[in-house]
């Protein structure tokens, strides 16, 4: 089973318009394994949809460390949170806000919070929207661009403004974007080599700097350097969270000062207005008690790795389970694709379907289901038949044959060997590293992530490796259907003739 290490996997869920770029497979893309199928190992998993073309490398005006060089830091800073708060005594219409900050420039509570009780609920009328920047005087030039691409440009034109209702909030962000990896300096990214992200980082760049140098004139002049651009575009992905995507992008203050945790104790939701009012809020709603003074916390992207909340978000929860992508593909060239992708789209599935591997579980029975058919070959092959369409699926959540079971075992162990070469450290150097880190970081985020990676492809390679010494004591299909027929006892021993005719099967 081929397995590849860079296989394009989620969608940057969120931004109107499309800030999805898909990077070129790079030369450390195929592991050379021994079987014929696809099983693609994400090392660099980059989350994008969009081909980019003629872009060979990223190149810049000025050097990575004049461009990017952004710091994790607890800073001291009129944050959006302060805004807020001004707002909610300036401003009838933000009249559910229980959250204040501090000098690390989280959201806290400024009360004891009940579960089900709102923490805060903020009104669109103190969003930054397409529309409002339709509104505004750059409005004329922004419509016809993606969303994301107009919502960035505001914010650089704001940031110059002084006197506009944003203008505070805006330079804060602009000033103390999210820390996300494309905007670290080279030394701290070093850190990412061999995680899925690494190459992410770098296409993004590149991604943004075609976008940037697409731009009208107008855009690429003055305040309009594409620095301000990679910031500000960052700023807009970090704040995409939860309902706040899509054809709901939009800017809301406070969101930014969310903590990232896997166990928040919050939840984002769009609410509609009441009978007499027709303007939506963002609500942040308790999903636990919350006791005054604590951080207001929430998952920043359930269901994605704690590589994606970095990279997208600027955020990271170092308690988090490890996890790792992992990318199963029926390749077009297998002879019973047909039959196959038939199968597989019948359970919801596509010839490529990204799974999650996380730490302290199991790998996923779908995804053990999908490598099953993948390698239905020969002698099992017989299961393709249109007679057993309906029963196939059910048929491969189980063991098929050792043979097929063998293929599965050994895929998944040199991939995960294979991909395990690939990063600069070990486990223990990591830990050792980490043990002598204080307080958040980039350099913590990057050797967190990293170590997470490599301790769930260590965990899968045991998993498998296990296996592999029960291939033996195993029940295959064969060994089922006989004792469906009667044909073996529960043991799976024949079964005695005399009872087989007594009991009226033959």
């Amino acid at each position: 089973m081929d397995c590849s290490g860079s296989m394009v996997g989620h969608n940057l869920h969120g931004l109107g318009g499309s800030i999805t770029p898909q990077k070129n497979l790079s030369n450390r893309a195929y592991l050379g394994m021994a079987q014929r199928n696809a099983c693609r190992f994400n090392t660099n998993t980059t989350y994008m949809s969009k081909q980019l073309h003629g872009l060979a490398s990223w190149r810049m005006e000025k050097s990575a460390s004049q461009m990017f060089g952004m710091k994790l830091k607890a800073v001291s800073r009129d944050d959006s949170v302060a805004w807020l708060e001004r707002m909610s005594h300036d401003s009838s219409s933000l009249k559910k806000f229980h959250m204040t900050s501090v000098q690390d420039s989280m959201a806290r509570t400024s009360k004891g919070v009940a579960l089900g009780e709102t923490v805060a609920s903020i009104p669109e009328s103190l969003w930054i929207t397409r529309e409002g920047v339709v509104e505004d005087c750059i409005g004329s030039y922004v419509n016809d661009i993606d969303t994301w691409v107009a919502l960035s440009l505001f914010l650089i034109h704001e940031n110059e403004a002084k006197e506009t209702q944003w203008a505070d909030v805006v330079a804060a962000w602009m000033e103390y974007p999210p820390s996300t990896p494309i905007l670290w300096k080279e030394d701290d990214l070093a850190l990412l080599q061999g995680t899925q992200i690494e190459e992410s980082v770098r296409t993004y760049r590149a991604f943004f700097s075609e976008t940037y140098q697409s731009l009208d004139e107008r855009f690429r002049d003055g305040v309009y350097t594409e620095e301000a651009f990679v910031r500000a575009a960052c700023i807009v992905r970090a704040m995409g969270v939860g309902p706040l995507t899509g054809e709901n992008l939009a800017l809301v203050p406070g969101i930014d000062c969310l903590v990232h945790r896997r166990q928040g104790n919050s939840e984002l939701s769009i609410q509609s207005g009441g009978l007499f009012s027709g303007e939506k809020s963002l609500v942040v709603k308790a999903i636990k008690a919350i006791g005054q003074g604590e951080e207001v916390s929430c998952d920043y992207a359930p269901g994605f790795s704690e590589g994606h909340v970095l990279l997208n978000h600027g955020k990271f929860d170092v308690n988090a389970p490890g996890t790792f992508a992992i990318t199963l593909v029926l390749p077009e060239t297998d002879r019973f694709y047909d039959d196959k992708i038939d199968i597989l789209e019948l359970q919801g599935l596509q010839a490529s379907t990204e799974f999650i591997l996380e730490s302290g579980a199991p790998p996923p029975e779908t995804m053990l289901a999908m490598l099953r058919l993948i390698n239905l070959d020969n002698a099992d092959a017989f299961l393709l038949e249109s007679i057993f369409r309906n029963e196939v699926w059910g048929h491969v959540n189980l063991p098929v044959s050792e043979e097929n079971e063998r293929a599965v075992y050994e895929s998944m162990i040199s991939g995960c060997a294979a991909v395990l070469q690939t990063y600069p450290t070990k486990i223990d150097d990591d830990i050792a590293l980490l043990n002598r880190m204080e307080g958040m970081s980039n350099e913590k985020a990057a050797v967190s992530l990293r170590l997470k990676e490599k301790e769930v492809l260590e965990a899968t390679l045991r998993f498998f490796e296990d296996r592999m010494g029960l291939l033996e004591s195993l029940e295959y299909y064969g060994d089922r259907r006989l004792k469906r027929l009667g044909l073996l006892d529960k043991e799976g021993k024949p079964t005695d003739w005399d009872s087989f005719f007594d009991d009226g099967i033959a």
